[in-house]
């Protein structure tokens, strides 16, 4: 069935909001921003008087950016909207020597303040400093954290080489975890709690965009190749108004830009079952033979960036694929060949004719085999001299024989996990990151991004394609697996003069992936078993239907369908779109905007009922059918006591 839903989030502080930011506002305060980070601070004589008019300026080392601004009355000087970077920073003022420090970091969501000192003398001299990081951050409320791309691609991060492995380092966060089959989550987004709030109240932006999972919130639809990442600043508490959408952390990545200088790299990460240990069965020893299953993981990539024009215009682009193939192995049960043809004499308990006795259970007769009947052969009068136990030829089912021609035989010479099966897993992904920076002019700035995730996957199951089963391992969706997801954004800032700015960015995200399972297209349940009910004439509706044997299908594997939710195919779009306002007042920095984000659910999938079978149909073979009824309640003819009950009773409900 398709469905639509959409939903709607809009913030949008008003004039009152303003106004009262005005009232609220404390001295010497100053805003983050999402996207960037500002420089304030005050410039004095060596007496601490405060010195109005000195020139100041900010210029970018990697890009050569430039910002100049005056100091007002009181001394004060604020750069807002400054890409993340390393700054220098210079003032200067006739009677007094030139300022400058270097190596002023600037982090996105970040305030970071310099006071200068101006000494007396020539504006020709100069008196140099190196910046130091300030030991405790005084600017903003906030906590937080920032990652920096060299942390996280020198750190070791386990295979996957996901950015989110790091939180487990972080105050506040529980260890993160692997959520949802490879279909569904082909980011291999991992799923965590911040300071014991919901896994769904945690907010992503990459590049100032959310980039919610919008069906399963508390994944995100997209993780970015590590080289490309900039920074990552985590929030995780008194973030700002702009970082809504959170409870729990606000997160707010920057992908890496270019520079004036050319820089590139190259990675692989390799590892194989030569590098492992033996994968010890210490349940099943006797499986605990032969070679090392095959297993090969790899991951490799570049990047490149650098200037298209000097100062003005710079690229960086990383690529990144990820390659998954190994052997899957998994031990299930399933009848014997003799239990399959009827012969269930090996059961510890008695197997009941439904069709004898009374209609409330009570006074059924076991079932026997007779001589002169097909299945007398299967009687061993030596050991069982009524041949009980034995389902009469002409009572087995026609379609449940032709389901029992589909099972394969045990392979292992015992009743339980007596199937061993293995199988080829593969998951293929390939992943852009690019990213386009362009200086206009001192007032405008533009920047681009474009992501892109392409995924292929193959689940083995252990009935194959002839009767599918559920999966051996890998994932959790049997079958194929395939998509792509898409991310772009487009933003920029505008000074319209140096105590009012603005920023805005928009941004697009759609992730499509689809998962079907071996058997679509072809109506098994209806034309090749002839079972009426099953089936119908839409692709979901294809396949094989479930068949289920026991209590929660714990006697037997299942045969036919595993999931009752497949096949799915899924393209759920968002966007974005944020403006913001910076509005420098004597010692007030008012900051206002607003955010409206739209999300949509477009998705074709089987609908079902929890518990229930998907659109295929499905049947389950419970025990009590040819269970007997021992006790009858006088009053009410309801049965009291049944007699007892093993995995046999369920293949003979099936036969």
């Amino acid at each position: 069935m398709s469905r639509e839903a959409r939903r709607w989030t809009v913030s949008l502080p008003c004039l009152l909001s303003a106004a009262l930011a005005v009232v609220f506002a404390v001295p010497q305060s100053s805003s983050a921003q999402v996207l960037y980070g500002s420089i304030l601070g005050d410039v004095k004589d060596a007496s601490g008087a405060a010195i109005r008019g000195a020139a100041v300026g900010v210029v970018n080392k990697s890009t050569g950016l430039a910002r100049q601004g005056m100091t007002d009355g009181a001394g004060r000087f604020n750069f807002s909207d400054l890409p993340a970077g390393v700054y220098s920073l210079k003032a200067s003022q006739q009677g007094f020597k030139t300022f400058e420090q270097t190596e002023v970091t600037v982090n996105i969501n970040s305030v970071i303040r310099v006071d200068v000192t101006l000494e007396i003398g020539s504006m020709g001299d100069t008196v140099t400093v190196s910046a130091e990081p300030a030991k405790l951050q005084t600017e903003t409320a906030e906590v937080h954290v920032n990652l920096m791309g060299a942390e996280l691609t020198n750190l070791p991060v386990p295979l996957g080489r996901n950015y989110q492995q790091v939180y487990r380092m972080l105050p506040g966060f529980a260890p993160p975890s692997n959520s949802h089959s490879i279909p569904t989550n082909p980011a291999r987004s991992l799923e965590f709690t911040v300071n014991g709030t919901s896994d769904d109240q945690n907010n992503t932006r990459i590049d100032g965009v959310s980039t919610t999972h919008i069906q399963l919130p508390h994944v995100v639809s997209y993780i970015p190749t590590l080289e490309s990442i900039q920074e990552v600043n985590v929030v995780t508490n008194s973030m700002d108004a702009e970082q809504g959408l959170a409870g729990g952390a606000a997160v707010n990545l920057q992908t890496r830009s270019g520079s004036n200088a050319i820089h590139g790299s190259a990675f692989e990460h390799h590892t194989d079952q030569h590098l492992k240990a033996w994968p010890d069965r210490f349940g099943d020893v006797a499986l605990n033979t032969g070679d090392k299953p095959q297993a090969s993981y790899d991951q490799f990539g570049a990047t490149i960036g650098g200037p298209i024009q000097k100062n003005k215009v710079f690229f960086f682009v990383s690529y990144e694929s990820t390659r998954d193939h190994r052997t899957v192995d998994r031990t299930v049960t399933v009848p014997t060949r003799a239990m399959l043809k009827g012969d269930l004499s090996a059961s510890p308990t008695p197997i009941y004719d439904p069709l004898s006795g009374n209609p409330d259970g009570s006074g059924r007769t076991q079932f026997r085999v007779l001589p002169g009947d097909p299945n007398y052969g299967l009687c061993n009068t030596a050991k069982n001299p009524n041949c009980l136990n034995i389902i009469p030829a002409a009572r087995m089912d026609p379609i449940a024989m032709k389901i029992a021609s589909f099972i394969p035989a045990n392979n292992i010479d015992r009743d339980r996990s007596n199937y061993f099966v293995s199988g080829p897993f593969a998951f293929d992904r390939h992943q852009v990151d690019s990213r386009f920076d362009y200086n206009v002019n001192s007032k405008l700035t533009l920047a681009g991004t474009f992501g892109m995730l392409h995924y292929r996957t193959n689940v083995p199951t252990v009935f194959g394609d002839t009767a599918v089963g559920r999966p051996i391992g890998g994932s959790s969706n049997p079958g194929h697996g395939h998509g792509n997801t898409y991310r772009l954004t487009v933003m920029g800032n505008y000074i319209f003069s140096p105590n009012f700015l603005m920023d805005a960015h928009y941004g697009w995200a759609k992730q499509g992936t689809a998962s079907e399972q071996p058997g679509l297209g072809k109506n098994v349940g209806l034309d090749v078993l002839g079972i009426p009910g099953t089936n119908g004439p839409r692709l979901f509706e294809s396949g094989w239907p479930s068949f289920e044997f026991g209590p929660d299908s714990g006697d037997f594997a299942r045969v036919g369908i595993n999931e009752n939710f497949m096949p799915y195919y899924r393209h759920d779009p968002q966007s974005q779109y944020v403006v913001n306002f910076n509005l420098i007042k004597r010692k007030h920095n008012i900051r206002f905007g607003g955010d409206f984000y739209q999300m949509a659910l477009n998705q074709a999938q089987a609908e079902f009922i929890t518990g229930g079978f998907g659109a295929q149909g499905g049947f389950g073979f419970d025990r009590g059918i040819t269970l007997r009824c021992e006790a009858v309640d006088p009053v009410t003819g309801n049965c009291e006591e049944i007699s007892p009950g093993s995995r046999y009773n369920s293949i003979a409900g099936f036969l």
